[in-house]
């Protein structure tokens, strides 16, 4: 009979074993001070109640008509819903992280696809800022809502002429998101309601492109958050870097094996020996399927981050804010 050999045996000595728990203690370890020994940022000052109008004039610089004409034209825009706040004095602190926790706390634009609009407008210090809802940052970018705040709002008000700074910035936002008729207006509302008609590569491409501002909402929510809040957003965190870490490996070595096709062939042609071409197809195969798996995880993460971060009308700080200059005398 031939000789048969024993089956070989996986050992795993001890030195692997206490290796492996103090990795593990450290993990522990790390994650506690994440959640208990980084300092908690201080929240935001408390905001105002929600403004049970558009066009709230606390200042007293356009007259109760034009406030109250502005404001039904305000909530009736299918496109977006915009706020305007007057009021004399800013709060005390940090005025941009007071102002979009203001705009968050408010919900505007949460029932709008996010396509929300609040203009803070500060009279004493003579501060305009303009914050832009989530859904409409691919709209009116940082820069564009500076030069519509300097373009149509900065010149009217340094005149003293607040509704016809008031009046040439609405149009102008109009302007941007998409015209500024009736028939327009539903028109848009109702292509945008037609999520089918997006394609998909366009929502893939837009999640990517917003991570910047939902790394900066993570951040700002772990800071201010409390232990719970913390540890979901580690653990949300922990578990999509760790997705991508394995598509980036697969990736790699999907490529690798596909550099190594044409060594293989000319060693079966001139040798007749050599990697199976068989196997490395199919581990070529096995590595797009794969590597296509955990980019759909990510894709879906980041819209679920979105959700979860950035939407239900919130604001991440996109915008812009100016002094305009003083009136002339």
């Amino acid at each position: 009979m031939p000789d048969t050999e024993p089956a070989a045996r996986v050992s795993i000595s001890p030195r692997v074993v206490r290796n492996v728990r103090i990795g593990l203690v450290a993990v522990v370890i790390v994650i506690l001070l994440l959640i208990f020994a980084v300092p908690r940022a201080q929240p935001p000052p408390a905001t105002l109640a929600n403004p049970n109008e558009a066009f709230v004039d606390r200042a007293g610089i356009v007259s109760p008509a034009f406030a109250r004409e502005w404001a039904g034209a305000l909530l009736n825009d299918d496109r977006a819903e915009i706020v305007i706040y007057v009021d004399r004095k800013p709060p005390e602190g940090d005025l941009a992280s007071w102002a979009i926790q203001t705009a968050t706390d408010w919900k505007v634009g949460a029932s709008k696809n996010d396509t929300g609009l609040v203009l803070f407008v500060f009279t004493e210090p003579r501060i305009a800022r303009l914050d832009v809802g989530y859904g409409l940052e691919a709209v009116i970018t940082d820069a564009r809502a500076r030069q519509l705040l300097e373009t149509h709002l900065a010149p009217a008000f340094a005149a003293g002429q607040y509704e016809r700074g008031f009046d040439a910035l609405i149009f102008g936002i109009r302007k941007e998101i998409g015209g500024d008729d009736a028939d327009s207006i539903h028109a848009r509302a109702a292509a945008a309601r037609k999520s089918d008609d997006v394609p998909w590569t366009t929502t893939v491409a837009d999640a990517f492109r917003r991570t910047p501002r939902m790394v900066s909402a993570t951040t700002r929510n772990f800071l201010e958050g409390g232990p719970g809040e913390r540890f979901v957003v580690l653990v949300f965190v922990s578990v999509g870097l760790a997705i991508a870490a394995t598509g980036v490996a697969v990736a790699a070595n999907t490529l690798w094996r596909f550099a190594q096709v044409p060594a293989a062939v000319r060693m079966r042609r001139s040798r007749g020996a050599g990697p199976s071409l068989g196997k490395v197809a199919y581990e070529i195969v096995v590595g797009v399927f794969l590597f296509g798996m955990c980019f759909a995880m990510i894709t879906l993460a980041l819209l679920a981050a979105e959700g979860f971060f950035t939407r239900q009308g919130r604001f991440s700080g996109a915008g812009s804010a100016i002094v305009w200059p003083q009136s002339p005398r």
